[in-house]
């Protein structure tokens, strides 16, 4: 059955969207940082502590296939991981580029909403796993090198979210 998107529908829609892009910058952030200390650690892509500053500056302006594909060629990256990589990356292709052009139509029948609201939600959701596979891989990675100690990092961090809010 064909209708109008109702007020509440599309305010539902925004937010959605809104949290996918969020929540993709963030992804985005970290998969920059994972790939620097990844190659920091094992030494890859020319990437040592010096210059890991500069490169990061690099990678941040980079699309994330091609992050992907440079995780890719580290050999360092477990294929499961990759998999997941590139699955969330056509999803976001989706998202980002093809989701009005493709499925726009799609809001003006209840099912198609439907649809189009767990496209959103899944993307979402991916995108907060895979950050945090990501985080937990580097916690261990930094750990056991010796780089940081899981309270030091936590530490850190909870300072920095401190600093954030205006506490010190």
């Amino acid at each position: 059955m064909q209708r109008e998107v109702t007020q509440s529908e599309l305010e539902f829609f925004y937010i959605q969207t809104g949290e996918a892009i969020w929540q993709l910058q963030f992804f985005e952030e970290g998969l920059c940082k994972f790939y620097i200390i990844l190659c920091v650690h094992f030494n890859c892509s020319g990437i040592d502590k010096e210059n890991a500053d500069i490169k990061l500056k690099q990678m941040n302006r980079k699309t994330l296939g091609q992050l992907i594909g440079l995780l890719e060629k580290t050999n360092k990256v477990p294929d499961s991981m990759l998999t997941d990589l590139k699955a969330f990356n056509e999803l976001r292709k989706w998202v980002v580029h093809n989701s009005i052009r493709e499925n726009g139509h799609d809001l003006y029948t209840d099912k198609g909403r439907e649809s189009f609201a767990l496209q959103m939600l899944k993307f979402t959701g991916m995108a907060t796993t895979l950050h945090k596979s990501i985080r937990n891989t580097l916690m261990v990675l930094v750990t056991k090198a010796g780089y940081a100690t899981q309270d030091s990092i936590l530490k850190s961090a909870n300072a920095e979210i401190d600093r954030l809010k205006g506490y010190t």
